[in-house]
């Protein structure tokens, strides 16, 4: 009985004497993004005025298009803002690579999807609008871009629709910001 208590007390010396000697745990290093994502985004966030010289393929409901943008991270708020058009309406996009249900244009429904390009210098939008007949029938990709220092927004839009392509490539200009009294 004595013996077994000794090798018993031995054992728990034993395991305590070994697990006093570990060291604690060092912190792990900070987690880097998985490769081929970019640390920055862009940021869109200011006020956009048209540049009709520069843009191609403009529709008439947005020649004179003034739009506000409010960006805080993956999400982007736009709202026209000064000449109220009845096709451009304020929007939300969350830029997380989901497909998102929303409103389109004319009260369609349909579906959106935003992506940040892997070197995180462009955003890639698709829009799906929902048909009846054939629910992959239209669609339209945006490639959206910061040039000249965050001055200029460019916003390159093909609209796939009964086998035919169409382009359009609008250019903004950034207003300088108000200065506060």
């Amino acid at each position: 009985m004595r013996a077994a208590r000794r090798a018993a007390a031995a054992v728990a010396f034993c395991a305590a004497a070994f697990l006093g000697a570990q060291s604690a745990p060092t912190p792990t290093a900070v987690p880097k993004p998985p490769p081929g994502i970019a640390r920055t985004r862009l940021n869109f966030s200011g006020v956009w005025e048209i540049d009709l010289k520069a843009s191609q393929g403009v529709s008439k409901n947005q020649e004179k298009a003034v739009i506000a943008i409010h960006q805080t991270g993956d999400r982007i708020l736009m709202e026209p803002i000064e000449q109220q058009r009845p096709w451009l309406t304020a929007d939300e996009i969350v830029v997380d690579g989901q497909w998102w249900e929303k409103t389109l244009g004319g009260g369609k429904k349909g579906r959106v999807q935003a992506n940040w390009s892997k070197d995180g210098k462009e955003l890639w939008i698709q829009t799906a609008p929902e048909t009846e007949e054939n629910p992959n029938a239209v669609f339209q990709r945006t490639v959206w871009k910061l040039q000249d220092g965050g001055k200029t927004w460019t916003r390159q839009t093909w609209t796939v629709q009964k086998g035919e392509t169409r382009e359009s490539r609008l250019v903004f200009r950034k207003r300088a910001a108000e200065k506060k009294p």
